[in-house]
């Protein structure tokens, strides 16, 4: 199972966005299991608020799942 790196905000995308996109229900379900989701989503948010990493971090959380308000 691939793992999501947490070490900071732009390994975390970079590592979402390396995942197949088949694996991310799975990878979702464990990283809600291990209480690590809301890491996952906060370092991603994080890295939204700089203006150079917008993109990235607005690609990984979409690439999770989750849409754009």
């Amino acid at each position: 199972m691939p793992q999501v790196d947490l070490a900071d905000p732009r390994r975390t995308a970079e590592t979402v966005l390396a995942l197949d996109s088949g694996d991310i229900p799975d990878v979702v379900a464990k990283l809600a299991k291990s209480r690590r989701l809301s890491i996952t989503i906060r370092n991603l948010n994080r890295l939204m608020e700089s203006p150079g990493e917008r993109e990235l971090g607005r690609r990984a959380l979409r690439h999770l799942g989750f849409i754009d308000a």
